[in-house]
């Protein structure tokens, strides 16, 4: 059985992809094992989302952003249906 230190480094390693730095002009470069992963491909729009604190953001397809939204509705619907009770 694998210790919860063993499990919290394999759930680290299995989502961090790496880093990159900022080119003069903005870009960066996403790892080639994330795209692939992500199936993302040349020409694909992605939405950059900051976060509720500085530093941070996310990036993630527009398809993504619309199965986040309508879960959070969905979710949004059951608490509300609990405080009517």
């Amino acid at each position: 059985m694998k210790s919860d230190r063993m499990k919290k480094k394999e759930e680290f390693e299995r989502r961090f992809y790496g880093s990159t730095t900022v080119g003069t002009k903005g870009q960066i470069v996403i790892p080639a094992k994330l795209r692939k992963d992500s199936n993302i491909k040349p020409g694909d729009t992605l939405i950059f989302i900051r976060g509720p604190r500085e530093g941070g953001f996310g990036v993630m397809k527009p398809e993504m952003l619309l199965r986040a939204q309508k879960e959070f509705e969905r979710l949004q619907k059951q608490v509300i249906e609990k405080i009517k009770r």
